[in-house]
């Protein structure tokens, strides 16, 4: 059944794009086909996404996972509505029947996932920062990694290039029941 299985990873970057496919295989134990495609930011995402659907799935993918950032409205800093952006998602991907599709919608961003995880703070941050039992809730989680990752010089050690690397050391249980966007990937990733 594996080899049958070609996965399209449709993200707002191609560090996003590294993280959840590396995610994929260790979830799934094994190499498998993958086809991606970073937007480049959110609204891109959302404006050519059906487009992208039919041209991946025209290129032999046959299982998709979205992954969109669930941003803060500049005007107040607080989360945008996730049910809101799920639907707009769902109703984007509508239009190719029979899809098999995952929409993975992290709080606030992909990032916050590695504050979930007490080895992989302590790896960017030596013992200056802890992980958190609520990743969800920690506000601009990749610009505090970067804060956390700068040493004595305050040149930060981490980027986003480093998340397929952090993917890799990631604890999946733990992240699984501390953020529930990485738990419903899991369980997608797993009923495959």
């Amino acid at each position: 059944m594996m080899s049958n299985i070609k996965i399209a990873l449709i993200a707002e970057d191609e560090t996003d794009c590294a993280a959840i496919r590396r995610i994929v295989h260790r979830v799934l134990g094994a190499e498998i086909a993958t086809k991606k495609w970073a937007s480049n930011g959110c609204s891109t995402l959302k404006k050519k996404l059906t487009a992208k659907l039919k041209v991946l799935s025209s290129e032999g993918c046959n299982i998709f996972i979205v992954v969109h950032d669930l941003d803060r409205n500049p005007q107040n800093t607080s989360l945008n509505n996730e049910t809101a952006l799920r639907s707009k998602l769902e109703a984007l991907s509508s239009e190719i029947h029979s899809l098999n599709k995952h929409i993975c919608i992290p709080i606030e961003e992909l990032e916050a996932w590695f504050w979930s995880d007490p080895e992989v703070i302590k790896y960017l941050g030596g013992e200056k920062g802890k992980a958190h039992p609520n990743p969800h809730e920690i506000k601009s989680p990749k610009e505090k990694l970067i804060e956390l990752s700068k040493d004595a010089s305050r040149k930060p050690r981490y980027s986003t290039n480093d998340n397929d690397k952090l993917a890799t050391m990631l604890n999946l249980d733990l992240c699984s029941k501390r953020c529930s966007s990485f738990r419903e990937l899991v369980k997608f990733l797993r009923s495959l």
